[in-house]
């Protein structure tokens, strides 16, 4: 028998059936020497009994549990997609990249040009909507951030192509 077989029969857990033939009142308490001759007599077959009975029983549960049919549950494919670009120049402009990538669409964030306290305040706006939405957030370039919704991959070769236009522009 088990450690959690035999402590579920301790918590009085196990099956009705197995206390049958136990009594449900206070038994008299016996000094470690001594020892009833009713206790003694008893005592033995009844725990084999119980022990056959709760073996019986846990190998039932067993074996219905491995017929059982789990709940198949299918899985949403990620959405492939090209990020849309967007190119704030205040924070109060943050509203239409958020909107844009909480529908559920890549969004490539722009941000030459723009005062840099203003961008830091537009990094953590977008790295706090990234987190939240256990979504990602990667830098692309200088000051360019790729941000990828949960469901949704962008290849790597649009990555790299992102990466290499960035590149481009930033020699021009």
């Amino acid at each position: 028998m088990s450690f959690w077989q035999k402590t579920m029969l301790w918590l009085g857990l196990g099956p009705d059936e197995m206390y049958e033939g136990m009594s449900d009142g206070v038994q008299p308490r016996n000094w470690p020497n001594e020892q009833s001759q009713n206790e003694t007599a008893t005592s033995k077959p009844s725990k084999t009994h119980i022990k056959a009975r709760l073996m019986e029983n846990f190998t039932e549960e067993r074996s219905s549990v491995s017929e059982s049919t789990g709940t198949v549950r299918p899985l949403r494919a990620a959405r492939s997609a090209k990020p849309k670009t967007e190119e704030p120049r205040s924070f109060n402009e943050v509203t239409s990249f958020a909107d844009r990538y909480t529908s559920g669409n890549a969004v490539l964030i722009k941000l030459e040009g723009v005062e840099h306290a203003v961008a830091r305040r537009i990094i953590d706006f977008a790295s706090g909507l990234c987190y939240s939405e256990k979504g990602e957030m990667e830098r692309m370039g200088n000051q360019e951030y790729l941000l990828v919704p949960k469901d949704v991959t962008v290849d790597p070769e649009t990555r790299e192509k992102i990466k290499a236009e960035l590149k481009r522009a930033a020699q021009d």
